[in-house]
């Protein structure tokens, strides 16, 4: 309980009291998920918010040609699909996993719930959505540029990702082949020791 605690005081800049993190933590419940499970299917309903308490989970959607990785979720990470929670449309993203991971869920009842019982729980929630919405738009210049560039920033910014996940899926993210990812690998292999 302790790792969560910490993963979730961690997300976003406002700090919850310890009475409103616990009473969080005891309406979520863990699911265990193996490498490559989806999460969160395309075109399906699910309302859940998620927080990754352990792993990877990466965003993906479909280009019409392609499955593209879109984002990564890493643990203390809150995960939603915005189309079901806030529309009650399918979902256009898909949520999978990366490496076995752990993700804690709580319905979306729950969660409205505890919004409006705690100011404290709301502040944070505010706190943690801004720091995502900053996260998105912060991708977008440092995922910036030409290929090499790009990897380059995935390199100082990201260093996790590209210890533990596959080239297929870096080389998604990134919008290169596998076979272009192997060669910015070798030219930059003094800097992924």
């Amino acid at each position: 309980m302790e790792t969560l605690k910490r993963l979730i005081n961690a997300e976003g800049e406002y700090r919850m009291r310890d009475q409103t993190v616990e009473r969080f933590i005891g309406l979520m419940e863990e699911v265990k998920l193996k490498r490559n499970q989806v999460l969160v299917p395309y075109n399906t309903v699910d309302d859940n918010v998620y927080m990754i308490k352990k792993g990877i989970i990466r965003t993906v959607y479909f280009d019409g040609f392609k499955e593209v990785t879109f984002a990564f979720a890493l643990p203390g990470t809150i995960k939603i699909s915005w189309y079901s929670y806030y529309k009650k449309l399918p979902s256009f993203n898909k949520y999978v996993a990366c490496c076995d991971s752990v993700v804690m869920k709580i319905t979306k009842a729950q969660f409205t719930d505890l919004v409006k019982e705690s100011h404290d729980f709301a502040q944070w929630v505010a706190a943690v959505f801004t720091d995502q919405f900053f996260n998105y738009e912060k991708k977008r210049d440092v995922m910036n540029g030409d290929a090499r560039e790009r990897f380059e920033a995935l390199i100082a910014n990201r260093p996790e990702i590209m210890e533990n996940l596959s080239d297929r899926i870096i080389a998604s993210y990134i919008g290169v082949s596998p076979q272009y990812l192997c060669k910015l690998k070798k030219e930059f292999s003094h800097r992924l020791k």
